[in-house]
């Protein structure tokens, strides 16, 4: 009996150990799935409020809202180019014995502006019209810039032999015409301000010089004060075109139409005005334009007075003798032409009707 009890204890403990072997070798029991976190609470949207400047505090931390970025400066705008910033005032070769008594016997002062190359011109206008300088109550000079280094010895020769070049302190180029009338202003208000009148013209021009003071003697043009006359231009409009050679940039002239003014080749002017409009030119932007700066935007603001004189043709005509001696003022003469213009004016035997 004890034996049987033993058996049976030995075989329990085969069966336990035989349990504990399988127990081992089996995989672990799955893990439980864990619980759903709860579903956050939905806010409804709003706008985000507006960033701050002020100090934000939280109970983690205080921290500061990044301020608004600068704002980009702005560009400064082009300022335009004054006169003042580019005019030299003085001259090279006054010639004040040009004006004896600052004038003051003169009748006409005839300022001719001319190229330092242009010798050819001056030439043929001293051989015609420019006879006329040997008056002693008319003046006539020519007024340049100044001239490269390989024209000025010939140009010191030219003045030495005639003495009527005046030579002002600017680059001489078509882009400083602005600045060569200029000069010849200051020239006349310097040394011959007590001359009446003073035309201005160019060197490829012809100039019927007894009709000119026939036309500045008449009763209703006599007494003038604060005028200019000549081929007055109305209702022009500035070329905004870069390519055109009249181009005017918005920074040299704002407007949409020029005021009235007297074209360039030729004008005559009382000299009351002169000073008045040298007082006036530096202040404004610089207009390449001679005649419309001088005798448009200056005249314009001064109110002084353009009158149209239909006898200033300023262009190229037909050379009739009857045109020619009806003219003041005939425009694109080249150098042999001046000859022949010259002789029509003396031409005694053509009848012109009046």
């Amino acid at each position: 009996m004890g034996a049987l009890r033993r058996t049976h204890g030995a075989a329990l403990l085969a069966v336990g150990a035989l349990l504990l072997v399988l127990f081992a070798h089996l995989p672990p029991a799955p893990r439980p799935p864990p619980a759903p976190r709860p579903a956050p609470l939905l806010v409804p949207p709003s706008t985000p409020p507006a960033p701050s400047n002020r100090t934000v505090s939280t109970r983690a931390s205080q921290t500061t809202a990044p301020p608004h970025p600068p704002s980009p400066t702005p560009r400064p705008k082009p300022a335009p180019l004054l006169t003042k910033d580019v005019y030299v005032s003085g001259h090279e070769r006054p010639h004040p014995e040009l004006c004896p008594a600052l004038g003051a016997h003169l009748r006409m002062l005839v300022l001719i502006t001319s190229a330092p190359s242009h010798a050819e011109a001056r030439a043929a206008i001293r051989f015609t019209w420019g006879h006329y300088a040997a008056r002693r109550d008319l003046t006539i000079a020519f007024m340049l810039g100044t001239p490269p280094p390989d024209l000025r010895s010939a140009l010191v020769a030219e003045d030495e032999l005639y003495g009527d070049l005046i030579v002002g302190r600017f680059r001489d180029s078509y882009s400083n015409l602005t600045l060569k009338t200029l000069s010849m202003l200051e020239w006349a208000d310097t040394y011959c301000p007590r001359a009446p009148r003073l035309l201005k013209t160019d060197d490829d021009m012809f100039i019927n010089v007894p009709r000119l003071l026939q036309f500045a003697a008449a009763p209703a043009r006599a007494n003038a004060t604060r005028t200019i006359w000549g081929k007055v231009v109305k209702k022009s409009y500035p070329k905004r075109t870069t390519k055109s050679k009249y181009y005017v940039s918005p920074l040299q002239f704002s407007g949409k139409v020029f005021p009235d003014f007297a074209t360039g080749p030729a004008y005559l002017l009382t000299t009351d005005v002169v000073r008045e409009l040298l007082a006036a030119a530096p202040r404004e932007p610089y207009l390449r334009l001679e005649d419309v700066f001088v005798t448009g935007v200056l005249a314009a603001k001064l109110h002084v007075t353009r009158r149209l004189a239909p006898e200033f043709y300023n262009k190229k005509v037909q050379a009739h003798p009857c045109t020619v001696q009806r003219g003041v003022a005939i425009h694109m003469v080249r150098y042999h032409e001046q000859f022949d213009l010259w002789r029509k004016l003396l031409d005694g035997k053509t009848k012109c009707a009046s």
